[in-house]
């Protein structure tokens, strides 16, 4: 019982690590993307949403599970179109190919996240618990790349941004020759 008591206090000391650092990380992320979302819209006009709808959508529920992705995806399309309209050298080629694994990883990792918060209360015996812990790990591994993508899209994004500053205002409503939907 000693063993079992010093593994539930070393798991709680490690989940409220996790926890500190997963909400430190999700609200620097959002504050970059919305800070991102405002920059674009310092030069183009018809952005589907706000910039406050950009941090916002986060936290909005069936919302959540597709504007976030929408916004960012603009973000790199317009972004894109606009540099390459205007004939400047991109840095980085902001492709949407890995925007889409990213997105996917995040709902599949949300959606097991739920089951296994909700497993795990409801855990009864040492079978519920031990299944519990493994889905967890499954969840906890599917972060890793999740995380990595995050970084790729975050740091290929930044690196292109500074760029849109080369843009003369007064063209700020010119339209791209692909419109976001």
């Amino acid at each position: 019982m000693d063993t079992a008591n010093a593994n539930d206090a070393r798991e709680q000391i490690i989940a409220i690590i996790y926890l500190i650092a997963y909400i430190a990380s999700g609200v620097t992320f959002i504050m970059w993307f919305r800070r991102a979302y405002y920059n674009l819209h310092q030069k183009y006009d018809l952005l589907s949403q706000t910039e406050g709808w950009a941090a916002g959508c986060w936290f909005v529920p069936i919302v959540s599970l597709y504007r976030p992705f929408q916004i960012m995806k603009e973000m790199h399309t317009v972004t894109r179109e606009l540099l390459v309209g205007k004939e400047i050298s991109l840095t980085k080629d902001l492709r949407t190919s890995y925007l889409g694994w990213w997105w996917a990883l995040w709902i599949i990792s949300g959606v097991l996240g739920q089951i296994v918060f909700r497993f795990s209360w409801h855990a009864e015996n040492i079978s519920d618990v031990t299944l519990s812990t493994i889905a967890g790990m499954i969840g906890n591994i599917l972060g890793v790349p999740l995380a990595l993508i995050t970084i790729k899209i975050i740091k290929d994004y930044s690196d292109v941004e500074p760029l849109l500053s080369e843009i003369v205002d007064e063209e700020k409503s010119l339209t791209p020759t692909a419109i976001i939907e």
